[in-house]
């Protein structure tokens, strides 16, 4: 069966929903495990005796997420959709399993990066396997379901894993969000057939995979390590960028020429996916504050206990899995006529919330940091239920995969040079105030992008 195939809910009855539950539960699963890694990884450098390591360690996982995220598109076109995304998740488990016996601290690090790796073959899949089994119509408001199960595992995969290392040990954290991935492993194992591209070529493109590897992994580097590891000025702080951009340069002329790329350079043809991708790339400014900056916040200038610090993305989390639930059914009425208000309403309430975050004191109350994540939740649920329809509603069935991939990347990358970016603003002297105006300014920049880019065309709004 080919992504020309395009099954509707409700033809296949029970069938059909039971992989929805499937989709919705791969989602739970990839934010349970991908949340519950900042719970594990304390413990696991305690273990090696190379906590001043935490940063570095932090970004190993996203990193390995940016090499296979923009490769899903190529890898579903030659052995499906369904094998590649079961496929991470099994080899995320089996790698996280491994870790649990992991001797030393080298082949703990190439471990990491692999699970992310791993994580990032199936992380975009929940919108590409759901894009299949609803009519185009309705793919707003199942879009909106998989904002309300991030959400749900976003919240319940941490507090999980953290009673589990209290109760049990964090080798043991490091494995329990896997309950999740039973029924999704079981329901869209049995029932989803494996759609793949019609004649896809069996030839791979490891020029493209090897320059992709080399720009993340020199970008990622020199941005997280350059000042604190090794100076600007060094050879390492030199050499690093200049790989990158030089990587960066060859990727995009190999790709453009390659018949089957396996980095989906071709999509930024696209005008409605270019604008997505921009938007998603600046916008994920929010995120970053939130779950790094917030939640230090309270602890370092607050003088808040970690009980505090923990419930800093609760309300976020609450309002995103409340408004999800309906959210797509209002969207997907009328979507094209309601999509540029709410995508402009969102990044708006995205700016509100962290103009909120800088005006925070040593003495400000909880309340106020709780009404900034409660407004930024709205924002989470509009942004998951508007941005992936928008742009594919320009895409054949068959670019969905490559193109949600590569969306997926936009978001970490996005995070990860923000992240950067933010640790050089302290070093220079900035305070975590500034940081978050530092985050509105550049959802400010997608805001404006927005403005000009997300539209369509008037014969479609009148079709």
């Amino acid at each position: 069966m080919t992504e020309n195939s395009n099954a509707k809910a409700g033809s296949a009855g029970k069938g059909t929903w039971l992989m929805i539950i499937g989709v919705l539960l791969m989602s739970i699963t990839s934010q349970a495990a991908n949340y519950g890694n900042n719970l594990v990884l304390p413990s696991k450098l305690e273990y090696f005796n190379i906590t001043d390591l935490y940063s570095l360690f932090a970004t190993l996982s996203g990193m390995g997420m940016m090499i296979s995220l923009p490769l899903v598109g190529m890898l579903s076109g030659k052995f499906g959709v369904k094998r590649v995304a079961l496929s991470g998740m099994i080899l995320q488990f089996v790698i996280r399993f491994i870790l649990m016996y992991v001797p030393n601290a080298a082949l703990f690090a190439v471990l990491w990066v692999l699970m992310g790796i791993a994580s990032g073959l199936y992380i975009s899949a929940p919108f590409t396997i759901m894009a299949t089994l609803v009519p185009r119509e309705k793919v707003p408001k199942f879009y909106g379901y998989i904002a309300t199960a991030s959400a749900i595992g976003s919240l319940v995969g941490p507090g999980l894993t953290g009673a589990v290392i209290d109760a049990v040990s964090p080798n043991a954290g490091l494995i329990i969000y896997g309950i999740f991935a039973i029924i999704p492993l079981l329901t869209l194992g049995v029932l989803y057939p494996n759609r793949k591209k019609e004649n896809a070529d069996k030839s791979f493109d490891f020029a493209g995979i090897f320059l992709l590897v080399v720009f993340v992994c020199c970008i990622i580097l020199w941005l997280c390590m350059a000042g604190s590891y090794f100076e600007l000025a060094s050879v390492p702080g030199i050499v690093l960028p200049v790989a990158a951009v030089l990587a960066l340069i060859l990727l995009i002329k190999t790709e453009l020429k390659v018949k089957n790329p396996s980095v989906p350079i071709h999509m930024f043809h696209k005008k409605r996916f270019r604008a997505a991708f921009s938007v998603q790339a600046l916008m994920v400014a929010y995120s970053t504050c939130i779950t790094a900056y917030a939640v230090n916040y309270v602890v370092y200038y607050m003088q808040g206990s970690s009980f505090q610090s923990s419930t800093v993305t609760m309300p976020q989390t609450i309002v995103q899995a409340i408004v999800g639930m309906f959210v797509g059914t209002i969207i997907g009425k009328q979507f094209k006529k309601r999509f540029r208000p709410l995508a402009l309403l969102a990044l708006a309430l995205y700016i509100i919330a962290l103009i909120i975050l800088s005006t925070l004191q040593p003495d400000s109350s909880m309340i106020v940091i709780y009404v900034a994540t409660a407004i930024g939740g709205i924002s989470q649920a509009l942004t998951q239920s508007l941005n992936a329809p928008f742009f594919q509603s320009e895409l054949q069935p068959e670019e969905i995969a490559p193109a949600q991939g590569m969306f997926q990347f936009s978001s970490t990358g996005g995070a990860s040079i923000f992240g950067a970016v933010c640790g050089a603003f302290i070093n220079f002297g900035a305070t975590f105030n500034d940081v978050f105006l530092l985050g509105a300014a550049f959802v400010g920049a997608a805001l404006v992008i927005a403005i000009f880019t997300f539209r369509f065309p008037k014969e479609e709004m009148n079709a």
